[in-house]
C-alpha cells in the first residue's frame, strides 16, 4: 500500500506541475500580456495564427521593433472580431490556408473592414506559397523555417513606412 501511495502522490504532483506550467509559462504564440508604454507613438497588432515557423516571423518582430517607439500587442486569430484596425498604426495578420481558403476569422475580419486596408498587411502560408485574398496586396509563402527571418524583413519592409520608421532605424 504506501507504494500506491507514493504513485498517486506522484501522479498528483506531476499534473499541479504540468497545469502550473502551462498557466505561468508556456505561451505558444508568444501573445503578448504586457502592458502599453504610454510614452510609444506607435501601436503594432500582429494577429498569429501560431506555429513554430509563425511564432518565429513573431519573434523576430518582437525583437526588431522592442528598441522602436512601438506598442506590440500579439493576439490569436480567433481574437480579430474585436479588434478595430483603426486603433492600430499597423496590423498585421499572420495564417495559414487551408483548401484553398483563409481561415474564417481572417477572412470575415478583411470583408468587415474593406474600408480600412490600407494599414494591414498578411503573410499567408499555404504547401506551394501562393495563396493569397484578391482583396490585400499579401506576401505569400510556404512554411519553412529557413525562410522565417527573410519573411519577417518582408514584413518590417511593409511595417516601416505605416510606422513612419525609415531604414537606418
Amino acid at each position: 500500500m504506501p507504494i500506491f501511495k507514493k504513485l498517486v502522490i506522484m501522479i498528483v504532483l506531476g499534473i499541479l506541475g504540468l497545469v502550473l506550467y502551462v498557466l505561468f509559462f508556456y505561451n505558444p504564440c508568444n501573445y503578448s500580456h504586457k502592458n502599453p508604454n504610454p510614452n510609444n507613438k506607435y501601436q503594432l497588432l500582429i494577429a498569429n495564427e501560431g506555429s513554430h515557423f509563425k511564432d518565429s516571423v513573431v519573434r523576430v518582430l518582437t525583437q526588431h521593433y522592442s528598441s522602436k517607439p512601438v506598442n506590440i500587442k500579439i493576439i490569436p486569430l480567433s481574437a480579430l472580431s474585436q479588434i478595430e484596425p483603426k486603433a492600430y498604426h499597423a496590423l498585421v495578420i499572420i495564417h495559414s490556408w487551408y483548401t484553398w481558403k483563409p481561415p474564417s476569422e481572417v477572412e470575415e475580419f478583411i470583408l468587415k473592414h474593406n474600408n480600412c486596408l490600407n494599414n494591414i498587411i498578411i503573410l499567408g502560408t499555404s504547401f506551394h506559397g501562393s495563396l493569397k485574398m484578391e482583396e490585400l496586396d499579401a506576401i505569400t509563402g510556404a512554411s519553412k523555417m529557413s525562410d522565417a527571418n527573410g519573411y519577417a524583413q518582408k514584413l518590417i519592409e511593409k511595417i516601416n513606412p505605416l510606422l513612419n520608421i525609415d531604414k537606418q532605424n
